[in-house]
C-alpha cells in the first residue's frame, strides 16, 4: 500500500464544484486516497512533492481505446483507404496471448507517459483462454486503472466454437479478474449490428451488472436497440458519426452514452454528431481508439476535438444566420467545447459514463489519488491563469511531469516508473516477428 505523500504548491483544478479550484494548494494522499486539498497542509513523514509552477489535475481517463494494436502502431497512418479492416483487423490471426501482453504493457505505459491514469481497454482480440489473461496481466504490471472490456467480436482465427464457449470464458475473466476496490475491472463489448447475438451478449453484461459497449457506424442501429428495448445507461455506443438525431433522441431518453474518438470519427467522416448529441444532454466522452494509427494521448485527442468542434461551431452558424467577420458573435452554446469542459469530460464525466465516478474522476478527499502533474512550461504561466486552457493549449506531453495512480507515483519528473525502453522496443519487435511473419 502506498504511503503518505505531500504535494505542496500547485495550481489545483479539482473537478469538484463543491470544493472549488485553488490557485495554490497542496494534496494530502495517505495509502492511495486523497485526504485533504487545501492550503498549508502538513504531515508529519510524509513524501513531499514540489508542485510550485505545476498544475494538478484529476488523472484523465481514455474512455475507448484497443491497446492489442499497440505493436502495430503506424500501420494504418491513413483511414480513407480503408486498410483498417482489409489489412490491420486480418493481422489479428497472426497474434499468440503473449502479444496481447506486449501490446497492453507497451500501451498502458505510453498512456501513462502522456497523463491518462485509467483506460477503457476494448480487446476484439481475444482467440481462446490465456489472450484476456495476458492483457489483464500486462495492463496490472504497467500499475494503470484500467476497465478491460471483453469482447465477444470473434476474430480471425478464433477457437471458440460456440456463443457458449465465448460466455464461459467471459464469465471465468469477469470472476477471476473484477475487483472495484482494485485497478481492475472488467466491462463487456457486444457485436455489431447484424449479430442475432447482441440480446443474449447484453444479457450476459447486465446479469454481472457489467458496463458493455457497441460500435455504430451506421444510420439504423440505434432504431433497431431501441426497438429491441436494449438502449440503456450502461451500454455506450462507440462512434456514432451517422446516427440521426432521432435516433440520438431515443439515446437521450434512455441515458445512453456516446463515445467519440477524435481522430478515428474525423478522418473522412461526419463529426457534427457530438454537439448533436450534447445538444439533447447526452453524455459523450473521448477515446484514443486505433493505436494502429495515433498515439494513445487523451489530451491529444481532446486538443484535436477542441479545434474540431471550433470549426464546426462557425460552419453552423453560418448557414443558419447572417456573420459579419471572420467569427460569429458569441452566445451560449457557442462555441461547444471550452478548455475546461474537454478537461471535465476527461475526468469527471467519463468516470460517471464508466461508473467509477465514487472512486476517481475529482480531487475529492475520499476518493482514491490519480492525480496528474503538469509543468506550466520553460515558456510560463498564462496570463489568464485559466489553467484548463493552458493545460489543453499552452503544454504539450513533455510537460507532464508526475503521473500518480491510486497514490502510486508511476512517472516522476517527466520518467515513468518501472518501465525498460529498450525491453519494450525488444518485446514490439518480437511481436511483429510473429504476427507480420
Amino acid at each position: 500500500m502506498p504511503g503518505t505523500i505531500l504535494i505542496k504548491g500547485a495550481e489545483v483544478v479539482t473537478m469538484d464544484d463543491r470544493l472549488g479550484d485553488f490557485a495554490s494548494a497542496d494534496i494530502l494522499v495517505k495509502e492511495g486516497a486523497i485526504v485533504a486539498v487545501g492550503p498549508s497542509l502538513a504531515a508529519a513523514d510524509a513524501e513531499t512533492i514540489d508542485a510550485a509552477d505545476m498544475i494538478a489535475l484529476p488523472g484523465i481517463i481514455d474512455a475507448h481505446t484497443c491497446l492489442w494494436q499497440t505493436v502495430l502502431r503506424g500501420s494504418v497512418p491513413d483511414l480513407w483507404a480503408g486498410t483498417y479492416g482489409t489489412k490491420l483487423l486480418p493481422w489479428r490471426r497472426g497474434y499468440s496471448a503473449e502479444d496481447n501482453y506486449n501490446a497492453a504493457y507497451v500501451g498502458a505505459f505510453e498512456a501513462l507517459s502522456y497523463g491518462t491514469t485509467t483506460v477503457v481497454d476494448y480487446c476484439h482480440n481475444i482467440h481462446g483462454p490465456g489472450y484476456a489473461d495476458a492483457s489483464i496481466k500486462a495492463l496490472r504490471e504497467s500499475g494503470i486503472r484500467h476497465l478491460f472490456e471483453h469482447s465477444f467480436m470473434s476474430p480471425p482465427g478464433d477457437t471458440f466454437k460456440t456463443l457458449e464457449e465465448r460466455f464461459t470464458e467471459g464469465r471465468r475473466v469477469y470472476e477471476t479478474f473484477h475487483d472495484p476496490d482494485s485497478l481492475t475491472t472488467i466491462g463487456f463489448g457486444v457485436d455489431s449490428i447484424g449479430s442475432p447475438d447482441i440480446a443474449r451478449q447484453l444479457v450476459f453484461s447486465r446479469q454481472h451488472k457489467a458496463p458493455s459497449c457497441i460500435h455504430v457506424n451506421e444510420t439504423g442501429t440505434i432504431d433497431r436497440l431501441q426497438a429491441d428495448g436494449l438502449l440503456g445507461p450502461d451500454f455506450t455506443v462507440i462512434h456514432g458519426n451517422l446516427i440521426s438525431n432521432a435516433e440520438l433522441d431515443m439515446m437521450a431518453k434512455a441515458h445512453a452514452p456516446l463515445c467519440f474518438t477524435p481522430t478515428a470519427d474525423v478522418n473522412g467522416t461526419p463529426a457534427d454528431v457530438v454537439r448533436r448529441a450534447m445538444d439533447r444532454g447526452i453524455d459523450v466522452v473521448f477515446g484514443c481508439d486505433i493505436p494502429c494509427s495515433v498515439a494513445t494521448d487523451t489530451l491529444g485527442q481532446l486538443r484535436i476535438m477542441f479545434n474540431l468542434q471550433g470549426f464546426l461551431d462557425g460552419a453552423i452558424e453560418r448557414s443558419f444566420s447572417t456573420v459579419l467577420g471572420r467569427r460569429p458573435p458569441l452566445r451560449p452554446g457557442m462555441p461547444l467545447l471550452k478548455p475546461r469542459k474537454l478537461i471535465e469530460i476527461a475526468t469527471i464525466v467519463a468516470a460517471r459514463v464508466l461508473g467509477l465516478d465514487d472512486r476517481i474522476g475529482s480531487l475529492t478527499p475520499g476518493k482514491r489519488a490519480d492525480i496528474v502533474l503538469i509543468r506550466k512550461g520553460p515558456f510560463g504561466d498564462s496570463v489568464e491563469r485559466d489553467a484548463c486552457a493552458h493545460v489543453l493549449l499552452q503544454t504539450s506531453p513533455r510537460e507532464v511531469d508526475t503521473v500518480m495512480v491510486d497514490g502510486k507515483i508511476r512517472m516522476r519528473g517527466g520518467v515513468l516508473s518501472d518501465f525498460d525502453p529498450q525491453r519494450a522496443a525488444s518485446m514490439v519487435r518480437a511481436s511483429r516477428r510473429r504476427i507480420l511473419g
